[in-house]
């Protein structure tokens, strides 16, 4: 459950981190910090592996998703 968490918590920065790229797109005068890409892989790998991390635990109980 817990990783699980951690992987909401990590998507809700990569959605604020998206918001603001978006904005400064969008800006009068564009821009994008590169940093924010930088912090948003990040983001976006961490919640993989808590999501990986969590993904036994949904399978032993026979609630794995299933991909196609």
């Amino acid at each position: 459950m817990t990783n699980t968490i951690e992987a909401e918590a990590a998507l809700e920065n990569c959605r604020a981190l998206i918001n603001q790229i978006d904005a400064g797109l969008f800006a009068e005068e564009p821009f994008v910090n590169v940093s924010w890409a930088a912090e948003l892989l990040l983001y976006l790998e961490f919640a993989a592996s808590a999501l990986e991390k969590s993904a036994p635990r949904l399978r032993e109980r026979g609630n794995a998703p299933t991909y196609q």
